[in-house]
């Protein structure tokens, strides 16, 4: 009785960790998916509604789920609260929040770095160039990061409890 639940337990446990690992590679499209439509509201709340910077930010983040609205909120508390700071070093602040929240890859955050270093300084119509070349980048990121989600994301499922298996079959 006590080496089945023994097992029982063992298999349980490795199964689980795989579905962890395959729950992050899941929630990395969920997170792009929210920065495009993140993206796209800021857009629009610097064209058509012309709010200023740290409002505008602010807005969108309050929109915004999960870790992705960190790098919003973040960036508009820090452009509040320093008047000076430039817009590109309070966005490089909330990237890092992000970073330290999120299951994002290093190519994602670099075309967020990127589009930071234009915010706030150029006029509104290279800021919506900016916008869009960013939100086409992040859904390139977006395919792939869906594909390696239905790839990875389904072997991490089954290697959990295959090795949960094994490792009770070599035990007994």
């Amino acid at each position: 009785m006590l080496k089945v639940a023994g097992a029982s337990l063992v298999i349980l446990s490795c199964g689980f960790l795989g579905l962890i690992l395959a729950n992050i590679y899941q929630t990395r499209p969920v997170q792009l998916k929210s920065l495009i439509s993140g993206l796209k509201l800021l857009e629009t709340e610097i064209v058509y509604a012309s709010t200023p910077l740290p409002q505008a930010l602010g807005k969108v983040g309050g929109r915004l789920e999960g870790a992705v609205k960190l790098l919003f909120l973040q960036t508009a508390t820090l452009l509040r609260e320093e008047p000076g700071l430039p817009a590109a070093e309070a966005w490089e602040e909330g990237l890092k929040k992000l970073k330290e929240q999120s299951a994002l890859h290093m190519q994602d955050l670099e075309i967020l770095k990127t589009l930071g270093q234009g915010l706030g300084v150029s006029s509104r119509e290279d800021q919506v160039k900016n916008l869009e070349l960013a939100r086409e980048h992040l859904k390139q990121q977006l395919a792939l990061a869906e594909e390696a989600a239905q790839r990875q994301g389904k072997m991490w499922r089954t290697l959990g409890f295959l090795l949960g298996i094994t490792l009770v079959l070599l035990m007994y």
